[in-house]
């Protein structure tokens, strides 16, 4: 153990990894059979699904739907400690991580799995005024924000001409999609509903993609049949245009066009945990730390970066996209790797599955495009992407709950997860609008 580093009872090797995401997760569950010490730290107590958040933040699931206890997801495993605490500094050449909270933590091996945080890109207003969607107080945040400028439009008619229900989603990949079709679910059946006296005539639901389709990643196809199922569920899809300026009730693109929305989504990117940059090891684009083919960082080999944080070798130079899918297959795959090491027998190339990539544009309707060209859209395509993400949900009970609402809001049109804006929020609404913001 080195210096300064919180002593253990155990003489057996520590591997630390810092982050309870899908990697730091997938790591973690590989290291169930090895003889060594697994201690997971996140600033957290609870792992998200993340794929979901969107439909957290349309109240149609409830936030422990798409949340566990990191303690209760290796209760069952005796080699895992669950800390929770706030990683403020990573020591490669003493092996050491400092911790805000937390006395500080040497290892044998450490996996990287910091994640991502949101990339305004440099957008004027857009991280004080924006609403991202990679946590799950963003989901929370996003939907208490919406319940209160429809309440607010209820209580004074006149704010929706000031544009208080209208909705600027910015990004047309799967996050910004999914929302836009999300919200125009709610805006034209639950919310009118609850809020008999506004008029949903009066909001508009804007998608903003700075290039010239949306789905980049889709065959042609599937963009024309993304972009179109939006059109019918009420959303606008401006292509094209990118966003310079946000204020809590505009948005200015650079064309010149100036939108009154009192709700801007930001759906455009990620950039990798800021603490890589004080690594002081060569970052790739994004700030993302480059690993080599077996997962390692080619100066620590002991290390390992993967997930989001993490520019994994792809095809070519161009490393592997930051999706959930390589997060949960690269952690997985250092945590064997490690293990390997452990047993005295060497690493593996992490190889990526890629088994396809979907999304979800609204109630029987989606996109899936899997490896060889085969694609599915409509009702098919929904299904499927339900199976899928039913399977990748933590436990059972998680799967249980999101059949519940699923189903619920098919039969219905209604959100079963649903989450009412407090008092003290409800008075909030009811403030004019400038007083309130966020």
């Amino acid at each position: 153990m080195q210096d300064g580093a919180t002593p253990t009872n155990s003489t057996r090797p520590r591997v630390l990894i810092l982050g309870g995401g899908f990697a730091g997760v997938g790591a973690a569950r590989a290291l169930a059979d090895v003889d060594a010490d697994v201690v997971l730290v996140d600033r957290h107590d609870y792992h998200t699904f993340q794929p979901l958040l969107y439909q957290v933040a349309t109240s149609l699931l409830d936030t422990s739907a798409v949340s566990d206890q990191l303690s209760d997801l290796f209760h069952r495993q005796s080699n895992v400690t669950v800390r929770r605490a706030t990683v403020s500094g990573i020591d490669l050449e003493r092996r050491e991580v400092a911790f805000d909270d937390a006395e500080a933590l040497g290892y044998d091996y450490l996996v990287i799995a910091l994640g991502a945080q949101v990339n305004f890109f440099g957008v004027e207003g857009a991280p004080e005024h924006g609403f991202p969607l990679y946590t799950l107080d963003d989901a929370t945040r996003l939907n208490e924000h919406v319940l209160r400028r429809w309440g607010a439009v209820e209580a004074d008619a006149s704010l929706a001409d000031d544009g208080a229900l209208n909705v600027v989603v910015v990004g047309g990949g799967a996050t910004g999609v999914e929302t836009a079709g999300a919200l125009a679910e709610i805006y034209h059946h639950d919310l009118p509903r609850r809020h008999r006296g506004v008029d949903k005539s009066r909001a508009r639901l804007i998608l903003v993609e700075a290039g010239p389709e949306l789905f980049s990643m889709f065959s042609p196809g599937l963009r024309r049949y993304a972009k179109s199922a939006l059109e019918k569920r009420g959303v606008e899809v401006l292509v094209g245009e990118v966003v310079e300026s946000v204020t809590p009730t505009r948005v200015t693109l650079k064309s010149g066009t100036v939108i009154p929305a009192h709700t801007l989504v930001w759906g455009a990117g990620l950039q990798a945990s800021p603490l890589a940059t004080t690594l002081g090891v060569e970052l790739q684009r994004g700030n993302r730390v480059p690993s080599e083919p077996d997962l390692t960082h080619a100066s620590y080999p002991e290390v390992y970066p993967v997930g989001d944080v993490a520019a994994i070798p792809g095809e070519g130079s161009t490393p592997l996209p930051q999706l959930g899918s390589v997060a949960m297959q690269s952690g997985q795959a250092a945590g064997e790797n490690i293990a390997r090491r452990l047993k005295g027998e060497p690493t593996e190339p992490f190889a990526y599955h890629d088994k396809g990539t979907m999304a979800m544009i609204g109630r029987g309707a989606a996109v899936v495009q899997m490896p060889g060209g085969r694609t599915m859209k409509g009702r098919s395509a929904f299904l499927a992407w339900g199976a899928v993400h039913l399977a990748l949900l933590s436990t059972t009970e998680d799967r249980a709950k999101a059949v519940t609402d699923w189903t619920w809001a098919g039969l219905t049109h209604k959100r079963g997860g649903h989450h009412t804006a407090s008092d003290e929020e409800e008075a909030r609404a009811r403030t004019p609008v400038g007083a309130v913001q966020g």
